[in-house]
Formats: structure tokens, C-alpha cells, sequence
């Protein structure tokens, strides 16, 4: 009630207390007031949009007409309504939409009138919305400063919403004295703006008695603007004492279970009852997460079976404004809750998962118990490897699952797709005649000869064939489907996302499990997803044979269209169900003193990876940083 109290104080300019008001209003006004503002608009834009009607309206020097809705029996209860219709928006936000509102009313009138004789439809529009016309016009209105006053205020509460002024601590005065005022100043402004609206309707004799009464107001709307600009002229100048770089030298370093009670604060205030006693993935982004990997996490998600939910901490450069519009699309496109606003995550929170949880810029999620353990760090890899079966996404589980791969013969159809990327996978592997290339590159030349062949060797064999192509990597456009054949299947956007993700993931766990140096003489997974990521991110042709069950093979692009290419040379023996078999054995005769070396772009997710041997010729190899704003 403290702020409520200092809000009912006086705050006068003139002798005029402008913005007091009963306390039981105020105690009104506030209850119609959400404690979590969860909508969230370009005000910026909409500040330039009122301020670009009321220029255009005042040169256009038409009558008014002015269009209300249906009014309550008075505007005390009008006023009632219109902030709870408003409850979920900021304070400031409140008044830049009454302004929009109005300045909609007023353009809305102004083309009606300008057309009204030339158009007929503005003319029916016109009389159906029952227009009454008074003897203003739009160059009065602007004479007695009516429109620079709203512009002006509208601007002042914009200007409450910059990063500089949120970053000031809650308890300082000037943010605690500008914060109490919010209530009332909104009201007043509004109900301000409801009684313009209602003067402006009605049709008056006296064309100087509606100039004074507007002129009155719009007085009064520079006055609680000059109390707002002197409020924020404090505020602007505590803010230059709180600058990000401070911020984070004065941040001590808090416990996880402090993080924890702080992110759980951030969904406890949204009311979030289906988050009670859930297992929760905590996705830590930035605004730059990709739209594909959203869609591949809602499609998980949607298929958890309740098990666990998901809340996004969206993490932001508080030093810097952030995109507003683009933090609605990605909200909107999620499936599950956000946690808190970008600029209302405390800077101690965005220090705690830089430095603690490891992250940079890829996306990572937090496994927490309902118990509040945080279980991993980062369990995406293991969504995007195993999907909801890796549930409670742990790295015992993770362990788990991997101890039932075979190292050796492992690098199998279903490792590498799932029902997300090909939904007639488990018809593939249960059909053992059917032999599936999954290949990619940008050479369209050289995917045109490598099909042709691959499909005369596959009739010959007596094999039923399942083209895929999953393009150059998952950063890349590539070439679509009217650039091939009807007979291939064309991954495309989030599906080859998945695909070059999940092969990425299982580098990831490998490395994590420390299969690198070693690993290159047992683990035949490794060995083989190395060469595809490898191939693929430098854009360059590759092939992956299987057919049912058996272990896949893997070549580039030129040993692939060699092996189809001579198929007559080595088919003895090898149709049917031992046409895969005949393929390894042909690759490793032609590929024993053929060495080719690769190179592998993997993001960092967390932690920097570890070393990797070279697939081909099995050494030490080296390790670059890259920075990379954007994919290419």
C-alpha cells in the first residue's frame, strides 16, 4: 500500500493538484491493474503513427467527425472499463494506446470526410457508423495545442520504458517517486481523453464554449506531462549511475539455489499452475533462436505426454535495446511459457547462466526436477538425438541410452532419422529389400549423375530404392524440390534442421563421454557422423547407404557416384538382400589409398568441445574459433 498512499499525494503545478485523487478511487484505478504486464506492443511505432495522423489531419483542415462507441451511463464507468480491458499493459502503455485510439478516431474521420462526396463507400461507411459533425476542424485542435500535448505525453511514457530506465534498482527515489505517480497520472490522461472524445461528438451551438472546453484539457494534458517530464528527468539522471557495465561489477555471485528461486519467482507471478510439481526445461536463448528449432521443439514438446514442461528465459544485452517485435513472434510461435520479459531478467540471472551454465549464444535448456535439482545443463542434445525418450534428461540417462548403441555396428538408419524428418522410416527398416541414399551437396550436376546411376544399380539389384536429400547443412537453402527429380525426397527448413542437428547432438554426447582420441578405432558412430558433418558443412557431396537394420555406409560424393558407376564390375553375388553388403566391400577395395581429410564445424553448446581425431587418416586434428554473427 505504499506505493498506492504516495500516489494519492498532491503533485501540483500552478496551485492546481492535477493528479490527486480519492483514495478509494485509487485504490480503484489500481486493482484493475495486472501485477505482470504479459502484453506488450511497438509503442515506438504507434507514437509515430499518432504523431503522422495528427500532422496529416491538421493539413487536411476538414470538419471533425468523431465516432464513439457506445458510452456507459457515465465515464467514471467507462473509465472502469477501459482499464480493465487495458489490465495487462504497462501503466505507459496505457496511455500510448489511448492516444493510438484516438488518433485512429481521428483518421479514421478525417478520410470519411475528405472522401464523402467523391466516394460513395465513405459515404455509407459514414452514415452506418452514424457520424455527427461539429463546426471544429482539425487545424483548431492543433492551433489550441491539443495534438502536440498528446504527442508529447505519449512520448514522456515511451520514454519510462527505455532499457536505461529499467535498469534502475526499484528502491531509488526517483524511479519509487515516478513509479507511485503511474496510476494516476494514466487515469487522469485517459479520462482526459474519454471527455475530448465525448466534447467532440456531440454537436454544439456555441463553437466557442467547445474551443474552451478543449483548450481546458489540453491544458490539463501539459500539465501532468510537465509533472511526468520532471519525474523523468530524475530518473534519466540516476540512470547514467546504473549502467550495465556497473551493474555487473557490483553483482555478487548468487547459489543456484538463489538462481532457482529467482527464475521460479519470474513463473510464479504469471500464475503458471501447470508448472506446479513438473519436471521443467529451462530454454535459455537469445532473440536470435532459430524459427526452426522452435518448430522442432514445439513438435517434441506436443508429444511429451505431460512429463514435462517447458519455459523460456529469454536473455537479452541489457546495455542495449532489444527487438520488441521480434521477442512477440518467437513468444507466439512457442508452445509452452515464458518466464519474464527480456529487460525484467535481473542482471545477476544473465551473469549466473553466462558464467555457471555456460551459455553463449546457441540455445541451451536446463533439466530441473520437480524437486528443484537441476539434473543437466544442457538437455537439448539429448532431445534432438533421442527425443522424449531421453526423459528425465539426464547425463545417467543419456548413458543409458547410449550403453544400448553398439559401437561398432551402431551407425544404423534410425540413429540418424526419426518420425520428425521421415514419417515411413519404420516401413524402411522393416522392409529389408529396401535400399534408402541419403545424400546432399550443392553440385546439381553431379546429383543429377550420382541418381541416375544409383537408380539403374538399385533396378539391377532388384532393390526398391528411397531417395532422400537432405541438402548442403542446416545453415543453407540449397537447392528445393523443383530443382530435382519427382522420385527424390526433399527435406526441407525445420526437417533438415532436425536431421544436421541431430548428427551435431551425437558429436556432442560423444565428445562429452569422452570418445575422442581413442574413440576412432572402436566407435564406428562417431567415426561416420563426423564424416557427413564434416562433408555437409563445407557444402560438398556425400552419400549414406542402408537398407533394414544392418550398419550404413558412408562415402563423399565422388567415391558414392564411383561405387554406382561400376556397379556391373561388382554385382556377383550382391542383388537382393546382399546389395548393401556389396557396397561396403566394393568402397573399401577402391578407398584403401584414397585419403581424404575433413573439416567440422560444430556450435558450441555450453562447453568448448574437446579433441578430435580425423575419421580418414586417424590424427590429432586441429581446432580454430570462429565467430559468426548469423548462418550463412
Amino acid at each position: 500500500m505504499a506505493a498506492i498512499a504516495a500516489s494519492s499525494l498532491s503533485y501540483g503545478i500552478g496551485g492546481t493538484q492535477i493528479l490527486w485523487v480519492p483514495q478509494g478511487l485509487l485504490e480503484q484505478i489500481v486493482s484493475t491493474h495486472s501485477s505482470y504486464q504479459t502484453h506488450h506492443v511497438d509503442l515506438q511505432h504507434l507514437v509515430n503513427l499518432i504523431s503522422c495522423i495528427f500532422q496529416n489531419a491538421a493539413v487536411s483542415s476538414s470538419k471533425m467527425s468523431c465516432c464513439v462507441s457506445t458510452m456507459a451511463s457515465s465515464v467514471d464507468e467507462t473509465m472502469m472499463q477501459m482499464l480493465r480491458r487495458l489490465k495487462d499493459y504497462s501503466w505507459n502503455a496505457k496511455v500510448v494506446l489511448a492516444m493510438a485510439a484516438f488518433a485512429c478516431s481521428v483518421g479514421e474521420s478525417s478520410m470519411l470526410v475528405k472522401h464523402r462526396n467523391t466516394d460513395p463507400i465513405a459515404m455509407y461507411v459514414e452514415t452506418l457508423k452514424g457520424h455527427r459533425y461539429t463546426t471544429t476542424d482539425f487545424t483548431v485542435l492543433e492551433r489550441i495545442g491539443l495534438f502536440k500535448a498528446m504527442i508529447d505525453v505519449a512520448n514522456t511514457n515511451l520514454a519510462f520504458l527505455a532499457p536505461s530506465i529499467s535498469r534502475i534498482p526499484k528502491e531509488v527515489h526517483s524511479i519509487k517517486d515516478a513509479i507511485a505517480c503511474f496510476p494516476t497520472a494514466a487515469y487522469k490522461i485517459l479520462r482526459i481523453v474519454l471527455q475530448i472524445t465525448s466534447i467532440l461528438s456531440k454537436k454544439k451551438d456555441h463553437f466557442e464554449s467547445t474551443i474552451q472546453e478543449l483548450n481546458v484539457l489540453a491544458n490539463e494534458v501539459s500539465h501532468i506531462n510537465n509533472i511526468l517530464q520532471e519525474k523523468l528527468t530524475l530518473c534519466l539522471r540516476d540512470a547514467e549511475k546504473y549502467t550495465y557495465e556497473d551493474i555487473t561489477i557490483r553483482i555478487t555471485k548468487i547459489s543456484i539455489s538463489e538462481f532457482i528461486d529467482k527464475i521460479m519467482h519470474y513463473v510464479r507471478i504469471q500464475g503458471f499452475e501447470n508448472l506446479r510439481n513438473k519436471h521443467l526445461l529451462f530454454l535459455v536463448s537469445d532473440l536470435d533462436i532459430s524459427i526452426d528449432e522452435i518448430k522442432v521443439l514445439n513438435w517434441l514438446y506436443e508429444r511429451n505426454d505431460q512429463m514435462y514442461e517447458i519455459v523460456w528465459l529469454p536473455i537479452i544485452d541489457l546495455s542495449m535495446s532489444y527487438d520488441v517485435k521480434r521477442f512477440w513472434e518467437l513468444k507466439q510461435l512457442m508452445k509452452w511459457s515464458v518466464a519474464v520479459e527480456p529487460t525484467r531478467v535481473e542482471a545477476d540471472v544473465v551473469e549466473f547462466v553466462k558464467k555457471e551454465w555456460h551459455f553463449i549464444r546457441q540455445a541451451i535448456a536446463v533439466s530441473m526436477t520437480s524437486a528443484g535439482e537441476v539434473v543437466c545443463q544442457n538437455a537439448l542434445p539429448m532431445l534432438w538425438t533421442w527425443g522424449n525418450t531421453a526423459f528425465p534428461f539426464s547425463d545417467k540417462t543419456e548413458q543409458i541410452l547410449w550403453n544400448s548403441v553398439d559401437e561398432r555396428h551402431g551407425w544404423k538408419l534410425d540413429l540418424v532419422l526419426d518420425d520428425f524428418i521421415v514419417p515411413e522410416l519404420r516401413s524402411w527398416i522393416e522392409n529389408r529389400t529396401t535400399f534408402v541414399c541419403l545424400f546432399g551437396g550443392g553440385d546439381i550436376s553431379w546429383i543429377q549423375e550420382f541418381t541416375e546411376k544409383v537408380k539403374y544399380a538399385a533396378y539391377a539389384a532388384g532393390v526398391t530404392l528411397k531417395l532422400v536429400f537432405v541438402g548442403k547443412n542446416k545453415a543453407k537453402l540449397g537447392l528445393s524440390k523443383t530443382d530435382l527429380s519427382r522420385d527424390i525426397k526433399v527435406i526441407e527448413s525445420e526437417i533438415r534442421w532436425r536431421f544436421w542437428t541431430k548428427l551435431e547432438s551425437i558429436l556432442h554426447a560423444k565428445i562429452r563421454h569422452g570418445k575422442t582420441t581413442t574413440a576412432y578405432k572402436t566407435d564406428v558412430v562417431i567415426h561416420e557422423a563426423l564424416k557427413v558433418v564434416g562433408h555437409g558443412g563445407k557444402g560438398e557431396s556425400w552419400a549414406v547407404f542402408s537398407m533394414g537394420p544392418d550398419p550404413m555406409v558412408t562415402t563423399d560424393g565422388e567415391t558414392g557416384l564411383t561405387i554406382m558407376s561400376n556397379y556391373l564390375n561388382w554385382r556377383q553375388d550382391t542383388t537382393g538382400l546382399r546389395f548393401l553388403e556389396g557396397v561396403k566391400h566394393y568402397k573399401e577395395v577402391i578407398s584403401r589409398d584414397v585419403h581424404g581429410c575433413i573439416k567440422v564445424h560444430l556450435p558450441v553448446l555450453g562447453r568448448v568441445p574437446g579433441i578430435m581425431v580425423c575419421p580418414d587418416c586417424s590424427k590429432v586434428m586441429d581446432m580454430f574459433y570462429t565467430y559468426r554473427c548469423c548462418d550463412e
